[in-house]
């Protein structure tokens, strides 16, 4: 059983979190599959790359950085997930609460019942530096030089790519 507490920071701001028996402390908000997915990825190290969303909507965020690497913990009172980049000690700590999609580079290992990025289109823009663009629902998200970078970044962002390098 999680044992579920409260923290206030020194802020003001208040968070429930669920300890589990590993000591790790996640978001009280974070789905069960998500938190046992993040654990067993903590003890394996595997590398993946995390979707941050709308829990709600299953809506991508379309974040391009700090989404690879590998499961951390943090020490300290409230020890929280980490992603830690390859050749990295630390790093940022996970919104768990926030993650729609979890990806090793072969497959999909978790992904919220409605994810979705909306619609992304190539485009060929107006502009003689940067002519190519990508575009989600509607507007513009990223500019190019070269056609295949941008396809990479299309496929990136769409989940059909694990990275961009």
């Amino acid at each position: 059983m999680n044992l579920v507490f409260e923290h206030t920071f020194s802020t003001g701001h208040c968070i429930q979190y669920q300890r589990l028996p590993s000591g790790t402390c996640y978001h009280a908000d974070t789905p069960e599959p998500v938190v046992e997915l993040l654990e067993q990825l903590r003890y394996s190290r595997r590398k993946i790359r995390l979707y941050y969303g709308d829990p709600a909507t299953g809506q991508s965020w379309l974040n391009e950085h700090d989404v690879i690497g590998w499961i951390g913990r943090s020490t300290g009172t409230i020890k929280v997930p980490l992603l830690i980049e390859p050749g990295d000690i630390g790093g940022p700590a996970l919104l768990d609460q926030c993650i729609v999609r979890i990806d090793s580079p072969r497959q999909v290992l978790y992904q919220h019942d409605d994810f979705q990025v909306g619609q992304v289109e190539l485009v060929r823009g107006e502009l003689k530096r940067l002519p190519w663009e990508i575009w989600i629902d509607g507007s513009v998200h990223a500019r190019f030089k070269a056609k295949t970078e941008a396809r990479q970044y299309q496929d990136f962002i769409q989940g059909k790519r694990f990275a961009l390098i």
